[in-house]
């Protein structure tokens, strides 16, 4: 008894160190190492401004393969954030916390698969993995998924181990429901509750996983009925005739030998020849298993969801990029682990000579991400810079892109981040304008520049501003024209 208690409290002490390291690489150089832009301040813009007006939009942003948008859960959870905690990084911060619980779940994942070592083993893989941590800090939906994923293989385990209610079965559908509102790759994990049914054949818990994922799409419904069904035509549009515009090469030899050594790689932070390396052995311990009748039940179904994937995947027509495939990333984590415990040799476990090795060649990649965003640094200068010319001043921000021509606003909703995290906007505040090829509203000369991207409109009236083309920008405006874009449009 004493020992158990004894190697509980190691067990303890270890996954807290674990725990503790994740929190260091993913808050560390905070928040200077956070990825400013257009996309990522345009979604911080979204939670940020919809909880100050109480607004909870029916979309999420539009997908870059087509004209449809994805679901709006993803503004939902930043929103819920700031209302909790009203501080401009708030989105990012809710985006760091979840990466955290991201590696206590796993750890939970993993003591169901495989006990302590198996847990201990996979939460540190998690937390020094570079693709995490960068997924920790760079604001987008598809790095949203990474919680959605986590929770709903944890659920599944959960359910095919134990018999539980049928508003458990509820709340995976809705769970897997939510990460397809964020990016609808993650639809893949809907095998999970298709592996139950095959697995328990209780069609009622089939019936309410099913019901969860409908209730999830509930406000995008509400969006849909009332908009012509925008969305539902033109991802019909671009299955039967968008994504052929776009040719990749797509053979069994490119899947096998080049995509999943380089993403499994990826994950771990590895070269592809090591990681290589862990997949075979994670091959050889799947076949040590079964010959030796050890492949539990849970692990098997977790398998034979991944091979359904695996196969979806192969024959998937578009470009695979490694962002967007966070719903598959935890099975790498999750069969690594599995590949290291299981080369040993009685008791002793061999394979974890190979955790030292990941961890050096992870380093680079883990170190270059604890840098600060040199992105950011520029603009936030400027801003200082600024600040230095007019003390105890705010300002008006404008920007404006040539006719017909599309523009991209990084330097302008990233000073203007910075602008509103020193409370240094003000709508009628001294006009300010970030650099383009833009005309200036009078004789250049007139304006002075305050940094290599920012430029002085405070001495010219504000009606000749706007007649030059160049327009008022603000948390509001950007949130009117992302988040309430239909109003406008009318699709």
């Amino acid at each position: 008894m004493i020992n158990f208690l004894k190697k509980q409290k190691l067990e303890f002490y270890i996954f807290l160190g674990i725990l503790l390291l994740g929190i260091f690489l993913r808050f560390y150089n905070y928040p200077y190492r956070y990825s400013l832009g257009e996309e990522t301040v345009r979604d911080a813009v979204i939670g940020i401004e919809g909880a100050r007006e109480l607004q909870f939009p029916l979309t999420g942003s539009f997908s870059s393969l087509g004209p449809f948008t994805f679901g709006p859960w993803y503004a939902y959870q930043l929103i819920i954030f700031h209302l909790i905690f009203p501080f401009v990084y708030s989105p990012w911060i809710y985006l760091s916390i979840i990466s955290v619980f991201y590696i206590f779940i796993m750890y939970k994942i993993g003591k169901i698969l495989g006990g302590n070592i198996f847990a201990l083993v996979l939460s540190f893989l998690v937390a020094i993995s570079p693709t995490q941590i960068i997924s920790a800090t760079h604001l987008t939906s598809h790095n949203n998924t990474n919680l959605f994923v986590v929770l709903s293989i944890w659920i599944f385990l959960i359910l095919l181990s134990k018999n539980k209610s049928k508003w458990w079965h509820f709340l995976l559908g809705f769970v897997i429901g939510v990460g397809m509102n964020l990016h609808f790759q993650m639809g893949g994990l809907l095998i999970l509750p298709l592996t139950l049914l095959i697995n328990k054949r209780k069609y009622l818990n089939f019936v309410f996983s099913g019901l969860g994922v409908i209730c999830s799409f509930i406000p995008m419904l509400i969006f849909e009925a009332n908009n012509h069904w925008f969305t539902t035509r033109n991802i019909f549009d671009y299955l039967m005739h968008g994504k052929n515009a776009v040719y990749v090469p797509n053979r069994w030899l490119f899947y096998l030998r080049d995509f999943w050594p380089s993403f499994w790689s990826d994950a771990l932070g590895v070269p592809v020849w090591f990681g290589t390396m862990i997949i075979i052995l994670f091959l050889i311990s799947i076949m040590w298993l079964v010959y030796k009748k050890k492949l539990s039940k849970s692990l098997l179904f977790l398998i034979v969801a991944f091979a359904l994937n695996f196969i979806l995947l192969r024959y998937y027509w578009g470009p695979r990029f490694f962002g967007y495939l966070n719903f598959l990333r935890p099975f790498v984590f999750i069969f690594t682990a599995l590949a290291l415990i299981n080369l040993r040799y009685k008791k002793i476990y061999i394979g974890l000579i190979l955790l030292p090795l990941i961890v050096f060649f992870s380093y680079p990649r883990i170190a270059s991400e604890m840098s600060p965003d040199p992105f950011s640094k520029t603009i936030a200068q400027g801003v200082i810079d600024l600040e230095k010319k007019h003390p105890n001043k705010k300002f008006a921000l404008y920007s404006c892109s040539k006719e017909y021509e599309s523009s991209y606003n990084a330097s302008t909703f990233t000073t203007l981040f910075f602008l509103e995290l020193k409370n240094k906007f003000d709508s009628k505040g001294l006009s300010i304008g970030v650099i383009n090829d833009c005309e200036y509203p009078q004789a250049k000369k007139n304006h002075p520049l305050i940094s290599e991207m920012l430029v002085d409109f405070s001495n010219t009236p504000k009606s000749d501003i706007l007649k030059a083309g160049w327009t008022p920008i603000s948390f509001k405006s950007i949130y009117t024209s992302y988040a309430r874009w239909w109003f406008e449009l009318q699709p």
